[in-house]
């Protein structure tokens, strides 16, 4: 009998919370398999990758099923170090429920902070697992405590830990829970309820609750409602708290399936197999898909067909033909699909902050130049697979550069390298991504009328825009002058003319206006207005000069009191805007921002600072205004657009919809 229902479940996580050991023991208790994984050992089945098993840690999100009641639950395992945070923005986009592991010992770390505000804005019910009960140090009291504060949290314990034999702690589940009605965490918890619901509150101040089997019932629907956050205590090392888990996940969530005939998909991941090639994996929300059927691509805008589909089962790859509603499974195509495609024509709200954003790149280069071109065409799967990386390939320098998160990154980049495609290269020492804004308003002309048959003519206006209002454009010319498919492709340009400006950087913060131009009869074309606008623009820029902006952290900083003068003085040395510390009890919080290029390897500084007790929070936080100096302007790669003979021979005729300019 198939399962009445299907959900997908995330397992997120700070790095080494225990999300993976955590998901051994929900695949061995639910019987999907008869000996649970490892992650020490290199045994856990989400874990592997060579890399993945070598480091003890988790690269690429990672899916497995199994059965539990009448539910099908999909897992889907994530990376919990902040560098492979893009693995885990794509998981978001299919998931029903967020299981969120915190260690009972590190508490809530600044990963956690970053995943619970991705949680939030996503809308996505969550239920927090305290995992390690059993380790010394464990201060469960702290982490409900401050998981309400910073978090803003309204917590229902589901079970009760008595660790007063820290090596063998034992858990009550809520019915039980009756002796411990006085202690913080149960006390809180009832009181939170008692908030949502007028008559228990009436039972709660009288001290006449009745049984807590009938409480449980009342706070079912505030927690189905996330107005209260559920949350377990166990031990993913001695199997404790994990069927609890499974009867929470199973009976207080629902999927989040469409109700429709027509098939609607997710893209959330794309990875390289050696036998079938690019593997799309797809979560279906509605109706079903086969081999050879064909769907909507709303990122290629055109119908694809689909080859087979697959799914794994306990890691291994099996060929099943279809997917049904609520499912998971991997495709091919003959198309290039990518992660983030929507198939159907559903439309998914999609617009969510990233976690992490990358501002540092860095120059992969061959250690053996016969082995450059194979060197370009293994970064061109990884893009495939993590088309955050945004790899250029400028073959007039013959240099390959990659966007990354971090140095852990870097080196599994290394790894993979070696590993899947039998390359040894080097990585650059990472360089900081500037971005570069006008300084003043300033006109482009461009007339690009030979050699015919070509017929471009185009006035362009750029301003500086406002701080972070990046690219705005508009357009004074009439369709008489200049037709609206040439404008069309006008507006298409735009991303390509200020990929770099003048000092080598992305142009941002601009507005540009066309203010005049014309196309010709007979000789105008699409393609000469998409290869002229580009020279319009970066004429302008030349003419207005431009000044560099760099992008800022904001920080937030939490430690104990002992620590603030070191700190603060750590960030005055790096130029921090730093805000008025907060204070509670013996511990502070620091706020503000500071620049990325002074704080980007602050982290291993602060941990020695603070005896790895301090906690460092750094996200993105917009660019502003820096210094221009000789070390942060680069050369432009490629032919630039402002040798205009060059860039006219170079490109003409080279320009397709799906085609990088180079």
């Amino acid at each position: 009998m198939p399962p009445a229902k299907i959900l997908t479940v995330g397992i997120l996580a700070h790095v080494d919370a225990g999300k993976t050991s955590l998901t051994e023991c929900l695949l061995y208790t639910s019987g999907a398999r008869k000996d649970k994984g490892s992650v020490d050992k290199g045994s856990a089945i989400t874990d592997g990758l060579e890399m993945e098993k070598s480091r003890g840690i988790s690269i690429k999100a990672a899916t497995v099923d199994f059965v539990w009641g009448d539910t099908q639950v999909n897992i889907v395992d994530t990376p919990g170090h902040i560098d492979f945070s893009a693995e885990v923005d794509r998981a978001f986009s299919v998931l029903d429920l967020v299981v969120l592991v915190v260690s009972a010992v590190e508490g809530v770390q600044a990963h956690t902070l970053r995943l619970w505000e991705s949680i939030r804005e996503r809308k996505l019910p969550v239920l927090v697992f305290v995992n390690k009960i059993d380790r010394m140090g464990a201060e469960l009291e702290q982490i409900f405590h401050d998981f309400e504060q910073e978090l803003g949290a309204n917590l229902f314990a589901l079970n009760y830990a008595d660790t007063n034999q820290p090596d063998a702690p034992e858990l009550l589940a809520f019915k039980d829970m009756q002796p411990y009605l006085e202690a913080p965490i149960v006390e809180k918890s009832l009181e939170n309820l008692a908030e949502l619901d007028e008559a228990f509150l009436a039972m709660f101040l009288e001290g006449e609750m009745g049984e807590l089997t009938g409480i449980f019932e009342k706070a079912r629907p505030h927690i189905q409602s996330q107005k209260l956050l559920p949350l377990l205590f166990g031990s993913a090392k001695m199997d404790l708290g994990i069927e609890a888990l499974l009867d929470g996940i199973t009976a207080l969530f629902s999927s989040k399936n469409i109700s429709q005939e027509t098939a609607a998909a997710k893209i959330f991941k794309v990875e390289y197999d050696p036998k079938w090639g690019r593997l799309a994996y797809t979560r279906l929300y509605s109706g079903q898909l086969k081999n050879k059927d064909s769907i909507w691509s709303q990122q290629l805008e055109k119908e694809l067909k689909i080859n087979q589909i697959f799914q794994r089962k306990l890691g291994k790859l099996e060929a099943t033909g279809q997917l049904a509603a609520g499912e998971i499974g991997m495709m091919t195509t003959t198309d290039l699909i990518l992660a983030g495609d929507v198939l159907g024509q559903h439309k998914f709200k999609d617009d969510f902050h990233r976690i992490h954003e990358a501002v540092l790149s860095v120059q992969v280069v061959a250690e053996e130049e016969k082995e450059y071109q194979a060197l370009g065409e293994a970064l061109e799967i990884l893009n495939m697979e993590d088309p955050r990386l945004d790899f250029r390939w400028y073959k007039e320098e013959r240099e390959f550069q990659l966007k990354i998160l971090g140095p852990i990154q870097t080196e599994v980049l290394r790894d993979s390298l070696l590993m899947r495609f039998g390359i040894a290269a080097h990585f650059m020492s990472p360089q900081v991504i500037y971005k570069e804004t006008p300084m003043k308003a300033a006109q482009g002309i461009v007339r690009y009328t030979m050699p015919k048959p070509c017929w471009a003519v185009m006035a362009f206006l750029v301003e500086p825009g406002p701080p972070g209002s990046g690219v705005q454009y508009s357009s004074q010319v009439r369709t008489g002058e200049i037709a609206t498919k040439y404008q069309n492709e006008v507006m298409r340009a735009l991303p390509w003319s200020l990929r770099q400006g003048i000092k080598g950087w992305e142009v941002t913060d601009i507005k540009i206006t066309l203010l005049a131009g014309e196309d010709h009869t007979m000789h105008s074309n699409p393609g000469d207005f998409l290869l002229a606008t580009p020279m319009g623009i970066l004429r302008a820029l030349e003419e207005a000069d431009t000044e560099l902006l760099e992008p800022m952290y904001a920080f937030q900083i939490k430690a104990h009191q002992e620590f603030l003068g070191a700190v603060a003085g750590d960030m005055s040395q790096m130029s921090a805007q730093i805000d008025a510390p907060a204070f509670d009890g013996d511990f502070f919080t620091l706020t503000g921002r500071v620049p990325v290029a002074q704080a980007m390897d602050y982290g291993i500084t602060f941990s020695a600072r603070t005896g790895g007790k301090g906690r460092l929070k750094l996200s993105l936080d917009g660019y502003q205004k820096t210094e221009t100096s000789e070390e942060k302007i680069r050369a432009y790669k490629g032919v630039s657009p402002l040798h205009e003979a060059q860039w006219i021979l170079h490109n003409r005729g080279a320009f397709k919809a799906d085609e990088r300019l180079r």
